[in-house]
């Protein structure tokens, strides 16, 4: 949630983590000194907590690194649990940062033991420019079988790559440098969490034929010399001319000394002859092309390595221009997810999946679909906030009209979010209207909660500004409303919602008041986020009447901890925790949606992970979308009346409207079966069926009992449940709070005394009276008896910087110890300052880049407050978070620099 301005908008968590620039190096501070006598100034000191899957590379470049320890070969393989969120790097030798510990050396392969089960998901995405800075991902099946070792490889070209695996046992996961220096971030989640990939680790045999490369020739006569050269210099053969314009089948050399030298030749002779990205590739290797005295791949079976050639000669042929393409000669054929309506196949839908099923998505759409040729209006959202990535492929096609008003009273027609690096907005009007609208059932990116919507984002924050006014927010609403204005420009269709993710501590000015009473009297459904603070009053303008107000619930439908909420409180939503990682994924139980980010001073379309009630507002507002979708001429008072009647929530808490979650939490299929009753007719609602919330119970290392919601979804249905089963003799499962059908809530309890130590895998069959079966995943990690948690990130510095200067004044790196960092800093004489804090795996001495983890007090996600000092301060709490990669998790942060 975002702030206007107030008195105490600059005391108030902001809605996004925002820091000062650190541009001036500073010698690392609390890490030791003279302790002869007591600094001058005060001592701040407090806990940095992280998801229980956080894990980090063993041989990060960070030389500071504690219990540092190789995983380059298979022999010294680092073991893994799964699901886990790793952070990692590898580099070429003399790549990356120079003052690393293996830019020398180099660090060509991480190697990862693992036990995984059929449909896990392993994907891995790296940070650095993918036309210079090439990571690959390479999958070794251990197995009993005779022939050769199941080998899977994923080795595009850009930033993303993963594996499926589809027979059980264990398996080495295999990071490699193809060219370049990179972060990189490892997912696997649990199995059959949802995600998708298409490449598949095979049951038997290697995914490829060793050895063999498949390549169409340039059909330009004056290339067939250098053709012939690259060709003699890589020793690769062929049955064919190399003039011919056919595919060829090219064969490297058997003998793996043979063929290292050979590929290093190929680089040299090809690189001269390279244009376009390939240049900058070939030329980045042909730096390195010598061979070094040691091979980095003698770890390595020999399997995995003829495999790891084929696909680096396959890539240099490509990058020469010597070849329209060039490719592994595959053995298996790439095979596609099956795509159905609900759920989307968007890549990134398995991180929404929680919150969305939360929330009664699926029954919603599952409700709209037969209809949809009957609905033919589409609904308008006005996001007011921080402005829009505009040309953001998951944004584009959904926007409508764009407008701004910023700096109490200039007006544009163009909501564009101009942040440059480290913008303290961090694209948070970005997030929110991802969540409401973003394009669906296309297979890239995320879903939105109403793809079917329009966006009028509007944008009322002025460039790197954390504050807006009053002034400008209620002219934005009256804007957004087709109503006078004072830009004298009124939108060619009025928004049906508003979405306001942003606020201030205070009572509802007169400004917000008249504009929305004007607003809704015009037919617009405003919603509105409570705030961050944890306290029981809301800010405004959640707070003024008329207003649909949002508080946030984590994974586990429970209040949020920041969020606020006060008798009036209208409803909740997701909103996140990143604390927390309890749905299988690996990932932090956050929001996931669009972002724009930076490479360099270069906006790219991205997507993030964040927290709080600004994130759960967007459900409400793409749940009102729907319902004016399915009867556009519903109306703020209907749906008031339906809301205190308890008809488009699911209650928690005390029965009936309560002050920690207002009328309960939204239900997308409720609501909209609701706004069908009231178009008229009586559509034949779909028939509702009985399903499980959350659809994973992800236990961790530490929790012994969950709760399950069994409940309808969708229209009015008398299915029950007949019974619920478990796979495991460790794993119970017993009703806690049911109606006569056994519907409603139960309790699962683990005991890990009759689990191997390690990770494990259960279900739960849930048979219907309607003799239905679905299954309920639960993943389990056991820890050896008398061990810690062991989660970590590798060393983390925490910075104390002055907010006026953007400098750091202090700063201390410290290491995980029992699944936390405890810090402390002395001698800090500052009066005003913000903690911020990070890890620096790649050695650049700058933190919080994407691939990295960042947090700050008080909450990640939610902003850094100015801490005034007046004593020192031992209660300086906060959560670590990966920010980017796999998870895309965290919004666009300002990057810092420490001190070495």
């Amino acid at each position: 949630m975002m702030r206007s301005a107030s008195g105490r908008a600059a005391r108030r968590a902001a809605r996004l983590l925002t820091t000062g620039v650190a541009t001036t190096l500073l010698a690392l501070a609390g890490c030791g000194g003279d302790s002869s006598s007591e600094p001058e100034g005060v001592t701040l000191s407090g806990v940095i907590s992280l998801p229980e899957t956080a894990a980090v590379d063993g041989d990060t470049n960070d030389p500071n690194q504690a219990g540092r320890r190789s995983n380059d070969t298979f022999a010294t393989a680092q073991a893994l649990l799964s699901p886990v969120y790793l952070l990692g790097s590898v580099n070429l030798r003399g790549a990356g940062a120079p003052a690393g510990a293996n830019y020398n050396g180099g660090d060509l392969f991480d190697v990862y033991q693992v036990d995984l089960q059929a449909g896990q998901v392993i994907e891995l995405e790296f940070m650095a420019d993918p036309k210079v800075n090439d990571l690959d991902l390479y999958v070794y099946a251990e197995t009993a079988s005779e022939g050769d070792a199941p080998i899977g490889e994923s080795s595009g070209e850009n930033a993303y790559e993963c594996l499926r695996i589809e027979r059980p046992g264990r398996h080495r996961v295999v990071v490699a440098a193809f060219s370049g220096a990179s972060l990189y971030n490892l997912r696997i989640g649990a199995p059959n969490d949802g995600s998708t990939c298409a490449n598949v680790v095979p049951a038997t045999a290697s995914s490829i034929v060793p050895r063999e490369i498949v390549a169409r020739p340039v059909a330009d006569a004056s290339l067939d010399g250098a053709r012939v050269s690259a060709l003699r210099a890589g020793a690769l053969e062929t049955a064919q001319a190399a003039a011919s314009a056919a595919p060829q089948v090219l064969r490297l050399p058997a003998d793996r000394t043979e063929r290292a030298a050979a590929l290093s030749r190929l680089v040299t002779t090809a690189a001269p002859l390279a244009r376009g990205d390939g240049a900058k590739r070939l030329a980045a290797a042909a730096a390195k092309a010598t061979p070094p005295a040691t091979d980095p791949a003698a770890g390595l079976p020999d399997a995995l390595r003829e495999v790891i050639d084929t696909v680096n000669a396959a890539k240099h042929l490509r990058h020469s221009g010597l070849y329209e393409w060039a490719e592994p000669n595959y053995t298996v054929r790439l095979r596609s997810e099956p795509v159905g309506t609900y759920p989307p196949p968007d890549r990134l839908y398995p991180n929404q999946r929680w919150h969305y099923e939360m929330i009664g998505l699926p029954a919603a759409m599952n409700t709209l679909v037969p209809l949809k040729a009957t609905l033919t209006t589409y609904p308008v959202v006005a996001v007011i906030d921080s402005g829009i990535v505009a040309d953001h492929p998951d944004l584009a096609s959904q926007i409508g009209e764009q407008a701004s008003f910023t700096n109490s009273g200039t007006f544009s027609t163009s909501a564009d979010d101009p942040s440059g690096p480290g913008s303290p907005t961090g694209f948070h009007g970005t997030h929110v209207a991802g969540t409401v609208a973003a394009a669906t059932f296309d297979t890239t990116g995320v879903a939105g909660v109403a793809p079917m919507a329009r966006l009028l984002p509007i944008r009322v924050f002025a460039k790197d500004s954390a504050t807006s006014s009053s002034a400008d927010v209620a002219q934005a609403i009256l804007y957004a409303a087709g109503l006078p204005n004072s830009s004298g420009v009124l939108p060619a269709r009025r928004a049906d919602v508003i979405n306001l993710s942003l606020g201030s501590s205070r009572a509802c000015p007169a400004a917000y008041s008249d504009a929305i009473t004007r607003a809704r009297a015009a037919g617009v459904i405003v919603v509105g986020a409570s705030g961050n603070d944890g306290l029981s009053v809301r800010d405004s303008p959640s707070n003024c009447p008329g207003v649909i107000s949002v508080g946030a619930v984590d994974a586990r439908r429970q209040k949020a901890t920041y969020s606020n909420s006060d008798p009036a409180l209208s409803l909740t939503a997701p909103g996140g925790d990143p604390r927390q990682s309890t749905t299988g994924t690996g990932l932090p139980d956050e929001i996931y949606s669009t972002i724009g980010d930076f490479v360099g001073t270069t906006r790219v379309p991205s997507y993030a992970g964040m927290s709080g009630t600004s994130m759960a507002t967007p459900h409400v507002a793409g749940v009102m979308a729907l319902m004016r979708f399915a009867n556009p001429a519903i109306t703020p008072d209907q749906i008031d009346t339906l809301l205190a009647a308890g008809r488009l929530t699911d209650d928690l808490g005390t029965v009936g409207r309560d002050a920690a979650t207002g009328f309960g939490l939204v239900n997308a299929g409720k609501a909209v079966n609701e706004a069908l009753l009231l178009a008229g007719g009586n559509p034949a609602p779909v028939p509702g069926t009985v399903v499980a919330q959350p659809s994973h119970l992800d236990f961790g290392a530490l929790r012994t009992t969950e709760e399950l919601q069994l409940v309808v979804q969708g229209g009015a249905s008398a299915e029950g449940v007949a019974s619920v089963t478990s796979s495991s003799p460790a794993v119970t499962v017993v009703p806690t709070t049911v109606d006569a059908e056994q519907r409603g809530t139960y309790t699962v309890t683990v005991s890990r005394d009759a689990l191997p130590v390690g990770s494990s895998f259960a279900s739960l069959a849930v048979t219907t009276t309607a003799a239905r079966t679905f299954y309920v995943g639960i993943s389990i990690v056991t820890a050896p008896p008398g061990t810690a948690p062991a989660a970590d990130y590798g060393r983390v510095y925490v910075l104390v910087v002055d907010p006026d200067t953007g400098t750091p004044v202090a700063q201390v790196g410290v290491d995980v110890a029992g699944g936390v960092y405890t810090w402390q800093v002395t001698g800090v004489q500052a009066a005003r300052v913000r903690i911020s804090a990070g890890t620096d795996i790649d050695n650049d001495g700058v933190l919080c880049q994407r691939g990295e983890a960042c947090g700050g007090y008080p909450q990640y996600g939610a902003g850094q407050t100015i801490i005034e000092l007046t004593g020192s301060r031992t209660d300086l709490n906060f959560e670590l978070s990966p920010y980017g990669g796999v998870s895309t998790g965290g919004a666009q942060l300002r990057a810092l620099r420490r001190g070495r």
